[in-house]
């Protein structure tokens, strides 16, 4: 099944690195020649430099989600596109406290970067999609929404909210054939799993996972392109996990 992107607008946000990147590289290999990548760093990451270099529209965008005032500077980059075809909504961060311990200034932060964040992202990127009668949002959550650990009680409360909102956010924009899914990765090899689980954690979760191995980000992206493109036309409002079976334990 051939999948193209070409003349198609895309944002990705968070996509500096780990997921977000293999997204937005597997939308370029796809034929998008306009994408537009945010996230927290104030430097362009190297391998959007590079590909700026060639003819290729692609922009980088420092954008913390964390803090306040960025929406009116988003709403300029929507206006500025004219509007875009695909959303994905990948930007997210964690932070691990038991919960008698859980600072409350964290506790909000993430919130208001996994939770608040896509669903402002979403509600002005839908204005446009409203408009042209066509659009895709793709919402990343996570197993963590779907099951939990401990100490994840922000991070699953944020999770298991967008995969909730991703419900509503389908049914707000069914009538203007804007379709509105999840996609839930579970353990990926990202830069981000080394540092939070170290050597040991992933060797033990590799044994807990039935698949006998973590999954890679290009695995993730795979999802993410075919709910992201014209060949999805009938599924909305779902949230598809991807963890090598981890949840089916």
């Amino acid at each position: 099944m051939l999948i193209s992107f070409r003349d198609q607008k895309v944002l990705v946000t968070g996509g500096s690195r780990g997921i977000g990147k293999q997204i937005a590289l597997l939308f370029i290999e796809s034929g998008c020649n306009q994408i537009v990548v945010t996230g927290q760093s104030k430097s362009i990451p190297d391998w959007i430099t590079s590909f700026q270099k060639k003819s290729i529209e692609i922009q980088y965008h420092s954008m913390d989600l964390a803090t306040t005032g960025w929406e009116d500077s988003f709403r300029k980059l929507v206006d500025e596109y004219d509007g875009f075809d695909v959303c994905v909504n990948n930007a997210g961060i964690n932070s691990i406290h038991h919960l008698s311990e859980f600072p409350v200034d964290k506790i909000q932060e993430i919130l208001k970067v996994n939770l608040q964040s896509p669903i402002i992202i979403s509600g002005i990127v839908s204005k446009k999609m409203e408009k042209k009668q066509y659009g895709r949002i793709v919402n990343i959550a996570s197993i963590f929404g779907v099951v939990s650990k401990e100490k994840r009680s922000a991070y699953t409360a944020s999770k298991s909210g967008l995969i909730g909102v991703t419900k509503t956010m389908a049914l707000d924009l069914a009538s203007s054939k804007v379709l509105v899914n999840a996609v839930s990765p579970g353990f990926i090899e990202t830069e981000l799993t080394e540092r939070v689980l170290g050597e040991e954690g992933i060797a033990e979760m590799k044994q807990r996972i039935p698949l006998n191995r973590l999954g890679k980000p290009q695995e993730i992206a795979n999802y993410v392109l075919f709910l992201a493109s014209d060949k999805n036309t009938y599924m909305t409002g779902q949230n598809i996990t991807v963890d090598g079976g981890f949840v089916c334990e």
